[in-house]
């Protein structure tokens, strides 16, 4: 099926950092977009996650002139139980009344979008969360990792900027040495000293998100060569990709070539956990060719839908009111 440039689908990547919300055409262009806030559920709550689906559907929506949406499929963080599915639809059926929805895991859409829609490889993603996905050419999927900040997402933002805090309070105690995370951390946070950055995290009731957002300042530290910063790096690309190595072994692909893709704000943000974890990886997957995706995944999610309507060959829906 030719779709046609009039048609219009809605693709959205929901993590717990932020919301970003595509409208591509039947060509694939995209003439639409929007941000807002996190709307993983698991998170920061069903309340506050639809409240940002909402913001960011309606925002992409009118800056695409409104178009009608044939489909739309919500890429989300969170989807780990069935339970889980069952909120995001409801929070879907709420936001997108009368649009048929597909919802998938955040690292299917990373997935598609690193490969144009075929979604078959494995995906690294590490943003706030880690977890590694392959699929291979026959349809198994296995997945390591994606456990959450309390049981698991080893090598994420918020595992990065959890590890730098420790080492930061350990040196404040004399228990290490001395490093520059203490102040790093304080101008990144904003504040005036680490007992304020203290204060903002447990009395704040920072999410896990905010907590991430300081991970950008450990992998500043570590490019100006702060020891312990790159220690953290060191362990955080080796735990990426351990997840990496148990995907690929447990699929049998250790010596076929097939697209690895490396997704996420931790691997987009710095070029020395790419390096670590290329190097890695390269060690049991030597034929990987390993990449960063060349578009966001949203609009892998974007792909996803426009492959719904090619497979139901079924026609735009009349505009609906986004409530």
């Amino acid at each position: 099926m030719t779709v046609s440039p009039g048609l219009h689908v809605l693709g959205l990547d929901g993590g717990g950092s932020h919301t970003v919300c595509l409208i591509v055409d039947g060509q694939g262009r995209e003439v639409g977009a929007a941000e807002s806030g996190p709307c993983n559920h698991q998170l920061v709550g069903v309340a506050k996650a639809q409240s940002a689906l909402r913001e960011a559907i309606r925002n992409a929506l009118r800056s695409a002139g409104r178009p009608a949406l044939a489909a739309a499929c919500l890429g989300m963080a969170g989807l780990d139980r069935e339970e889980d599915l069952r909120l995001v639809r409801e929070m879907a059926g709420a936001v997108l009344p009368g649009v048929s929805v597909e919802i998938a895991h955040d690292s299917d859409i990373a997935l598609a979008a690193g490969t144009r829609g075929r979604r078959v490889g494995v995906v690294l993603l590490a943003g706030t969360g880690s977890i590694a996905v392959g699929v291979d050419s026959a349809g198994r999927r296995v997945r390591a990792g994606g456990w959450g900040h309390i049981l698991g997402d080893e090598g994420s933002g918020y595992d990065i900027a959890r590890r730098a805090l420790n080492a930061a309070t350990r040196s404040i105690d004399g228990r290490t040495p001395s490093n520059l995370l203490r102040e790093r951390l304080v101008a990144a946070a904003g504040v005036a000293s680490f007992e304020d950055l203290a204060n903002r995290i447990y009395l704040g009731g920072w999410t896990p998100g905010q907590v991430a957002a300081l991970a950008p300042a450990v992998m500043a530290a570590a490019d100006d060569g702060e020891a312990v910063a790159l220690e953290i790096l060191m362990v955080a690309a080796h735990e990426l990709a351990l997840a990496v190595r148990v995907v690929v072994l447990s699929l049998g692909m250790q010596e076929q070539g097939f697209d690895l893709i490396l997704s996420g704000g931790i691997l987009a943000g710095s070029p020395r956990v790419v390096e670590l974890v290329r190097r890695e990886i390269a060690s049991f997957a030597p034929r990987a060719a390993i990449a960063l995706p060349g578009h966001p995944p949203a609009y892998g999610a974007a792909l996803i839908a426009l492959q719904a309507v090619r497979a139901a060959s079924s026609p735009a829906l009349p505009p609906q009111e986004i409530a």
